[in-house]
């Protein structure tokens, strides 16, 4: 059934399982120490400068993340030439309950979310989950004498979204959201800082009449 925006809104407002919060989390599963994941959540923030210039750096992410063999279709050229664009930061779309899983799989402990909207409105977006035998249909171009993978021709600003479902790989249970490059923001534009309340002494320099909310992820076990 097709809605139009307000009703989506709507119908989102109303579904327990949705959330108009896009997070992105400090992941502790590789290895990496509470101190080594507290500071890079404080300088994500930039606490220790005045004036703080808070950034969320983008790395190599999804498919074109992993494929650096991948031919690009550079339109300048006509040719298989383009540069892969696949710098991101990512986010999951998941409400408070929901990111009790990402903290238990992830290990998590630090992290910080923003307003969905506010994302979109400065470009994110969901990302493009797609089966590989979708995208690993073939097609032959410009008389070539064999057939390409068609995953080649993804536009050039879709490359940052796309994930490709596989026997060894699939997110879509992250709901993940991506922002193409390095994200700029100011404290304000945050919602929540996740850390641990021992450290909430250290981000409550961020907060402005107790916002953005301080809040520790081992809470979740109350939800």
């Amino acid at each position: 059934m097709p809605t139009n925006a307000e009703q989506a809104r709507l119908l989102a407002k109303n579904s327990t399982d949705c959330s108009f919060l896009l997070t992105h989390l400090v992941r502790q599963d590789d290895g990496r120490t509470n101190k080594e994941a507290r500071e890079i959540l404080e300088s994500i923030l930039d606490i220790s400068h005045a004036p703080s210039s808070p950034t969320l750096n983008a790395s190599a992410t999804g498919w074109y993340g992993s494929a650096s063999s991948a031919y690009i279709f550079n339109p300048n050229t006509g040719a298989l030439d383009g540069a892969i664009n696949n710098r991101a930061v990512c986010f999951t779309e998941s409400t408070l309950s929901g990111l009790k899983a990402h903290r238990d799989l992830f290990k998590v402990k630090y992290g910080l979310a923003f307003d969905r909207d506010l994302l979109f409105n400065k470009g994110a977006n969901p990302c493009l989950n797609i089966r590989e035998s979708i995208m690993r249909s073939t097609t032959t171009f410009n008389g070539d004498p064999y057939p390409r993978s068609i995953y080649n021709f993804i536009p050039t600003r879709l490359q940052p979204f796309v994930n490709i479902i596989t026997d060894s790989f699939d997110a879509t249970h992250e709901r993940e959201w991506r922002y193409p490059g390095d994200l700029q923001f100011s404290w304000d534009e945050v919602k929540f800082i996740f850390c641990p309340e021992s450290a909430f002494s250290i981000f409550e320099v961020a907060q402005t009449n107790a916002q953005p909310c301080l809040f520790d992820l081992a809470w979740l076990d109350r939800v």
